[in-house]
C-alpha cells in the first residue's frame, strides 16, 4: 500500500516502536523507584526544615538576670548573659552591698566575668561556668572589722527553667580559689592607746557562687 510522503516520515517499524516503548517505561519505572527510595531523605528534609525555624526561635541573644537570693541579704546582685555561639554564652555581674547597721557592717563590690557551656543551648537546661572575680570590701562588726581586696577564679553548676517565652528562672552554684590581701584593726582606739593593725595576705576556697535569679530574655 502506498503511503503519502508525509505519513511515511511518522512511520516506524514495528521493532522499533516496541524499543522505544520499552525505554520509555523503564526510564518512568526507574523514575518512580527514585522517587519512593528518596522520599524518606526528603521527608526528613522537611522535618529538619521545619523544625529548625522554631528553635531558633527559641533561642535568645542576651539575657538580664537579678538574684532574688542575694536580695535577702541585702546584696543587689545584677547580671548580663550574650550568646557566642550555639552552645556558649559569656556571663558579666556584679555584687554590691553598701549595708551599715549599728551591729553589722557591710561595704561590698565585686565584679564577675566568664563563660558558660550549656547542655542544649543558651538559657536553656544544665551548664557549667567557668569565671575570673575581683572586688574590694569592708566587713565587721561593732567592735572590729577587715577592709580589703580579693581576686580569683572558679567554677560553677547551674540550670536553666524556662517559664514563659521571655523569663527564665536560673539555679547556680560554685565556688573558687582566691587571693586575700586585707587589714583588721578596731573600729575605735582610745587615744592613750596604740592602735593595732593587723595585715595579712592568703589563699582562700570560697563558695562564690549561690544564686536563684529570675532572668529576661531578648
Amino acid at each position: 500500500r502506498m503511503l503519502k510522503p508525509w505519513a511515511k516520515a511518522r512511520a516506524l517499524p514495528s521493532s522499533r516502536l516496541g524499543a522505544m516503548s520499552f525505554l520509555y517505561t523503564s526510564a518512568w519505572t526507574s523514575s518512580l523507584i527514585s522517587i519512593i527510595t528518596m522520599s524518606p531523605h526528603l521527608a526528613a528534609s522537611a522535618t529538619v526544615l521545619t523544625w529548625r525555624p522554631a528553635a531558633s526561635a527559641s533561642a535568645q541573644l542576651r539575657a538580664v538576670r537579678v538574684d532574688a537570693f542575694a536580695l535577702m541579704t541585702g546584696t543587689l546582685h545584677a547580671g548580663v548573659d550574650f550568646m557566642l555561639g550555639e552552645k556558649l554564652s559569656l556571663d558579666a555581674s556584679l555584687y554590691w552591698n553598701p549595708m551599715r547597721l549599728d551591729a553589722f557592717r557591710s561595704k561590698l563590690l565585686v565584679g564577675q566575668a566568664g563563660v558558660r557551656f550549656w547542655r542544649f543551648e543558651p538559657n536553656v537546661g544544665p551548664f557549667v561556668g567557668t569565671y575570673i572575680a575581683a572586688g574590694r570590701y569592708d566587713m565587721g562588726n561593732r567592735r572590729r572589722h577587715r577592709k580589703g581586696m580579693l581576686a580569683g577564679a572558679g567554677a560553677s553548676y547551674g540550670y536553666c527553667w524556662m517559664l514563659a517565652k521571655r523569663w527564665s528562672l536560673i539555679a547556680e552554684i560554685g565556688a573558687g580559689l582566691y587571693y586575700v590581701k586585707d587589714t583588721r584593726r578596731e573600729y575605735f582606739t582610745p587615744w592613750s592607746e596604740d592602735e593595732i593593725i593587723r595585715r595579712s595576705r592568703r589563699l582562700m576556697l570560697l563558695p562564690s557562687k549561690v544564686e536563684a535569679s529570675l532572668s529576661y530574655l531578648f
